[in-house]
């Protein structure tokens, strides 16, 4: 595609700063200058992304190329691939890298070994899984060259496997969005950069996502699979493939998970990688958002805990438990509202992540590609992604706060803004079933489809429940265009319906007419336009302080669904008691077929199911 002008240079600046971060991440002391000019990075290519005039051709060079020339990078930022050589140096020598820490006497040959200084961690087993301690040992036959041959070795395969993975996206998806996490600065500086291991778990996540695309489920659990034996974390994504595969998606992933561990097995594996994951919980802690705000909560309501300190072992094991708690519930919901898999995914991962005590952050590469799948902008993510590499100054006295609070904060900000419409539709949608309960029981029971008005229908939830309920025709009516349904709709200026005498069975007016300026007029329409009965529920009040709250809440809560679309409707506000209601209907000259009321503190209601009145003349 053709490319702009102003296209050309924000490439020229993006190519710019990846030489920069080159330079910068050679050392940590320089922190400091690397993290703006990262989120500066960051910044030019949601610019880019905007402008949309990169083609895939050279968002893949691109890709290779930066990752060239990030990939001399030393472990300058994590010291995460010290481990890695050390695991495979000792598998190299006949240990299982599960069986002893690197302070155990009995690895007092590799003490001496200049890599042992350097390690983090010395007195905790490893906890990588063993796909990822297969690249460590291939790493490892190269040390006798010294432990940077072997770095190099391991750092080569995973960005080779990550680069993979950026080839397979562009075939997934748009440009731009292969984009947007291709030219990532943070995926740059913990792939091609850090050498994560998550470089090879993406692959392996992106191949299942593809493969259950194509019906493929065994395949995609295999892969799932293997996925969990890079980082232990994509296995609580297993019940979703089993859900839509079943069997097919079952056993493939156990064979997989079986053959995969048998070179490592030995008694004392499980409690010994439980023994270090469990100290995730209980003394690491990093970049948590939701912990550190519970924790700072607890020390300013309750002081320091019953041991003087600050509530860490006491709250970071209660996450561990409520993300074990709610991740059924994830489970559940997404069998109820049939989410995609890629969404599934990601909702998992984000809950976890949300729970855990240390965010490093490549832990949020996963978040990043699964949201490019989706070709949603998750704004969110990728905000706290950009945020979270600076908080890698924790490690040289820098602002290490400023950037957590800075990250998570935008991050509960941004997701504010693209989650909380939908989740205030969802809340709605289950409103609107209920009160369709509420009045089912008050329809006329025909033998044919039953012909129904849904007049001042909002958003059409209630209308929608009658339609998925029993066999009916429903028809929506309002005088703003607010209709979320594929339900017939048509926009009226609230005075005359264009429909016939009888048109309908039945008409529902659900928390209407105290918004109708007209309240006379649009009842008595209902009236005309139904040849059985209407069907009203009104908010009604008992004193004066019910009628205040009744204006003031509605008209808080019309402002919301409305986005501003019912501030008409605002200037003529008429709650009426139920027995006012009832007057009404009888001036108006309807008969009241049953009445019902609910509702005793905050929002009263009332029920009229009403039919035109016997003219005796």
């Amino acid at each position: 595609m053709p490319r702009s002008l102003t296209s050309t240079f924000l490439l020229v600046l993006m190519a710019a700063s990846v030489v920069g971060l080159a330079v910068l991440a050679q050392d940590r002391a320089r922190l400091e200058v690397l993290t703006p000019l990262a989120l500066a990075a960051g910044g030019v290519l949601v610019w880019l992304w905007r402008r949309n005039d990169i083609g895939i051709g050279e968002v893949l060079l691109y890709a290779l190329i930066f990752r060239l020339i990030l990939i001399l990078l030393p472990p300058s930022l994590s010291d995460d691939a010290y481990r890695y050589v050390w695991d495979g140096l000792v598998q190299v020598n006949g240990f299982n890298p599960y069986q002893y820490t690197p302070e155990d006497p009995a690895l007092d040959a590799f003490h001496d070994d200049p890599i042992y200084e350097n390690l983090n961690s010395k007195s905790y087993y490893t906890v990588y899984p063993p796909v990822s301690q297969g690249i460590f040992f291939f790493g490892a036959l190269f040390y006798d060259n010294g432990w940077l041959y072997s770095y190099y070795v391991i750092k080569l395969v995973l960005v080779l496997l990550e680069l993979c993975a950026v080839f397979l996206l562009a075939r997934l998806v748009e440009a731009r969005w292969a984009m947007l996490y291709a030219w990532n600065p943070l995926v740059l500086l913990e792939t091609a950069g850090q050498a994560h291991t998550e470089s090879v778990m993406l692959l392996f996540l992106l191949l299942t996502v593809y493969l259950a695309r194509k019906g493929r489920g065994g395949w995609a659990a295999a892969m799932l699979a293997v996925a969990g034996w890079v980082k232990l974390y994509p296995f609580i994504l297993l019940p979703f493939l089993w859900r839509r595969f079943q069997w097919r998606a079952v056993w493939p992933s156990a064979v997989v998970i079986a053959l995969l561990a048998v070179p490592f097995a030995a008694p004392y594996v499980l409690p010994n990688v439980r023994s270090s994951l469990d100290l995730y919980t209980r003394l690491f802690e990093f970049n948590a958002g939701l912990y550190y705000s519970v924790k700072e909560l607890f020390f300013l309501v309750f002081g320091p805990d019953a041991t003087g300190g600050d509530w860490s072992k006491q709250i970071g094991p209660a996450f561990r438990v409520l993300f074990l708690v709610g991740l059924p519930v994830v489970y559940v919901l997404d069998a109820w509202y049939r989410w995609p898999l890629v969404r599934a995914f990601m909702v998992a991962i984000g809950f976890f992540l949300l729970m855990a005590t240390t965010v490093h952050p490549w832990y949020l590469l996963s978040l990043l590609l699964l949201a490019v799948l989706l070709q949603q902008a998750s704004w969110h993510w990728y905000w706290l992604g950009l945020f979270s590499i600076g908080t890698y100054l924790l490690y040289t006295g820098g602002p290490y706060w400023w950037f957590v609070v800075i990250g998570w904060g935008g991050w509960l900000v941004l997701a504010v803004v693209k989650h909380a419409p939908g989740a205030f539709q969802g809340i709605q949608k289950f409103r609107a079933r209920r009160k369709f309960q509420f009045i089912l029981p008050y329809f006329p029971r025909l033998k044919k489809p039953l012909d129904l008005l849904d007049l001042g229908a909002g958003e059409g939830y209630v209308g929608l429940a009658a339609d998925q309920t029993f066999t009916t025709r429903v028809t929506l009516a309002d005088v703003v265009p607010m209709n979320r349904t594929a339900l017939p709709h048509i926009v009226y200026d609230g005075k005359k319906l264009p429909f016939d005498d009888d048109a309908f069975d039945a008409t529902v007016l659900y928390f209407v007419l105290h918004h109708s300026e007209d309240q006379e007029q649009v009842f008595g329409e209902a009236l005309r336009v139904s040849g059985d009965r209407v069907v009203v529920v009104e908010s009604v009040y008992n004193k004066a302080w019910d009628r205040w709250l009744l204006t003031t809440l509605d008209t808080l809560a019309n402002r919301l669904r409305s986005g501003g679309m019912m501030k008409d409707q605002e200037e003529h506000l008429h709650f009426r008691a139920a027995a006012a209601w009832r007057e009404f209907f009888d001036e108006q000259g309807a008969e009241i077929l049953a009445e019902q009321r609910r509702g005793r503190w905050i929002h009263k209601q009332a029920l009229f199911v009403l039919a035109p009145g016997v003219d005796e003349g």
